[in-house]
C-alpha cells in the first residue's frame, strides 16, 4: 500500500488519533486530534493558536501518533507514525 492510501485510511477509517508531543520540560503529553483531510502531501488537522497543543507542536515539532479502529483485537486497524 502506498503512503497516500495509508493517509487516506487514517483520515477516513480511523479519524481520531492520539498525538504525543513534549512540553517545554520535555515531558510527553498526549491528546486526541481528529484528522480532517488527507492528500498526496500529508494529512491535516485543526487546532487553535491559543491551545497548549498548538504551542507544543510549534516548539517541539517532532511528534508521534497512534490511531486504532475496530471492535476487537482481530478486526482492528491501527497505525503509528513518528
Amino acid at each position: 500500500m502506498c503512503a497516500e492510501k495509508y493517509l487516506q485510511m487514517i483520515q477516513q477509517d480511523i479519524h481520531s488519533v492520539v498525538f504525543a508531543a513534549t512540553d517545554k520540560k520535555h515531558f510527553p503529553v498526549t491528546c486526541v486530534i481528529d484528522i480532517m483531510l488527507s492528500d498526496k502531501d500529508g494529512f491535516y488537522f485543526l487546532t487553535a493558536k491559543g491551545k497548549a497543543f498548538y504551542e507544543r507542536i510549534k516548539n517541539q515539532p517532532i511528534i508521534s501518533f497512534t490511531g486504532i479502529k475496530g471492535s476487537d483485537t482481530l478486526s482492528s486497524k491501527s497505525v503509528t507514525l513518528h
